[in-house]
Parts: C-alpha cells; structure tokens; sequence
C-alpha cells in the first residue's frame, strides 16, 4: 500500500544514534581467523557492535533520544508521543516503550511498534498520522540487542546482526516534508524469517533442529520476493512522491547481508554514489538500521537540509517499508 504524506504538515525537525562501544570482529563469532574473510564475502560484514552486560534495550534507545532531544534543545516534557521499535524489547510485557518513557523523564503516551526490519518506518507511518490529528513533537525510536543470550543455531546467522539504536523528533511544520511511503505485507512468507517465543509452537516448514531458535530459511525465497515486488513498489512511492530517481539526493537501502542490499539497490535504481552503505561497520542492526544510519550521515554533512531522501527497507514477515521526504 502506498501512501501520500503530503497534506501532513510534518518535518524530521532532530536526529539521534546510540552505538556501544564493544566491537565484535568476525574472527570472534567463529572463533577463526580464517572465519573473517568467509564471513566478508558471503555477508559483507567486517565488525559489529555489543552492549554491556548492565545495558537492556531500553536503555540504548533512552540514550539516542536523548542525543536527539539535546539537538532539538528540547525537554522530555515537551513530547506528546513516544513510538518504539525494539528487537527484542526488554520484557514481553510491558511494552518497551512504557520503560524508555520512564527513563527518558517523559510523560506522553508511549507505544510499541512491531514488523522487524521494518518496525522504525511503521513507527514513522504511526507517528505521520498523529501529527494530522493535531500531535506537535514525536519521537520515533528503534534498538537492537542481539548480543546477548545464544539464540542463534547457525553461528553465522549470528554474523548478520549488531546492536545499536537510533530515532528521530518528528515536528510539525509550516508544510509538509515527507512526500509518501509504503508499508507492505506477504504473510505467507512468515515462518521464512523466525525468532520464536519459548511458548511457540514449531512450524512444520522449519526444521526441527531450529525448534526455539533464530530460523533463516532458503535465500532463493527472499531474492524471489524482492526481485517480483520492491521494485514497483518503490516506483509507486516514488509517482505519488512526484520525484525522479534522478532528484533523489540520498538513498538509504536496508542491508541484511551484502547480497540482499545488492538486490534492493538493484530494485531501487539510485546511482551508487547516492547510496549509503554502512553494514560492514555495524552489521543489521534491525529496526535501528535506518536512523542510525541517518543520524550519522545528517552529523557528518552527507545528508543536508533540502536533500530529497528515499527510505527502503524489508525482512522479516515478510514485510516492506517505503519513505520518500525532503531532510
């Protein structure tokens, strides 16, 4: 489904990233050295990030939102909504969010958001439509901790993922900035991509020896997926955008591996050099993936005030995400 934002008067008004200080090579997931350069060529990753033993989820995410409340010169006070996307949040109930509003200071509402890879786009989807109604200042937060616990089987689905978190303030404005974007579903890929709770049954297209843990099925699936349907979905986002892939300034394409980005950069059809490409830095890191990632090139210059940004991002559900805005 595509959506047109362009009545919603809202603006990326602040961005914010957490990162832990912990680095974790490719020699260390596998205990090899030799481990390093099959890692590099099957996933693209060189090195990724863990937090503390003391560090939850929450407690990430609290911390990119406070960098991005500090650039907006703003109070928790001042917020009327908390949107969070945690993979895996702290507790299985509450929701993350309740906990990140406590620790921040705030006293809005605060809601979870699920859908994986996808989740912080949701979030933005979310929050859009709050700002119609009347909202003023949302912050839209992710974080990923997939360092701790062994839920991963295969030790090189552990080689995909770090953890991070990262957000943004969205504000209303005098005019609208974000232009459209898409949420989409194929649910029957659902059991493709699996992280399960210990109280889910085993789906039967799932190996048995992967009862209770992190499932990644057959490749082919995902680039049969992505090849049949991102491309006209970005294209549909990118007609009610009314924009060209030539007045695209940045893009921002979702890496799960080096592969896949390949195939949805291939699907999007932005010049490269317009493309940011960051995985073998800090591995997936879910949810968080794109804010991070934005934050970073919003502190560093590559990303300016007027820049016309596309967002993509997929994985597990199997969903799909579209943004299309001016920065």
């Amino acid at each position: 489904m595509i959506y047109n934002y362009a009545s919603i008067p809202a603006r990326v008004a602040a961005t914010g990233s957490y990162l832990p200080e912990r680095v974790i090579t490719n020699s260390e997931i596998l205990g090899l050295e030799e481990s390093d350069g099959q890692i590099r060529r099957l996933l693209g990753a060189v090195e990724r990030r863990a937090v503390s033993e003391e560090e939850a989820c929450s407690d990430i995410i609290v911390r990119a939102a406070q960098r991005i409340l500090e650039t907006a010169r703003l109070s928790p006070e001042d917020l009327d909504r908390i949107i969070v996307s945690a993979t895996p949040g702290d507790y299985h109930e509450p929701s993350t969010a309740s906990v990140v509003q406590y620790k921040l200071g705030a006293y809005c509402p605060a809601v979870d958001v699920g859908m994986s890879c996808v989740g912080w786009v949701a979030g933005v989807d979310y929050a859009l439509r709050c700002i119609a109604t009347g909202e003023r200042r949302i912050l839209v937060l992710a974080g990923t901790i997939v360092s701790r616990g062994n839920p991963f089987r295969n030790p090189m689905h552990r080689a995909i993922f770090g953890d991070g978190a990262g957000g943004v303030l969205l504000e209303a404005a005098d005019r609208g900035r974000f232009f459209s974007g898409g949420l989409w579903t194929k649910g029957e890929y659902y059991d493709v991509i699996t992280m399960p709770h210990e109280t889910s049954p085993h789906s039967p297209r799932i190996p048995p020896e992967y009862r209770g843990s992190f499932y990644m099925g057959r490749r082919e699936i995902m680039f049969e997926v992505l090849r049949n349907n991102l491309g006209a979905c970005i294209e549909g986002a990118l007609q009610t955008a009314g924009l060209s892939r030539e007045q695209i300034d940045v893009a921002f394409i979702h890496q799960p591996s080096k592969p896949l980005f390949e195939e949805a950069a291939r699907a999007a059809g932005i010049p490269r050099e317009r493309i940011i490409q960051d995985y073998e830095r800090y591995g997936n890191t879910i949810s968080a993936e794109l804010p991070i990632s934005l934050d970073e090139n919003v502190r560093s210059g590559r990303v300016k005030r007027g820049d016309k940004i596309l967002m993509v991002t997929f994985g597990a559900g199997f969903n799909a995400g579209i943004l299309v805005f001016e920065y």
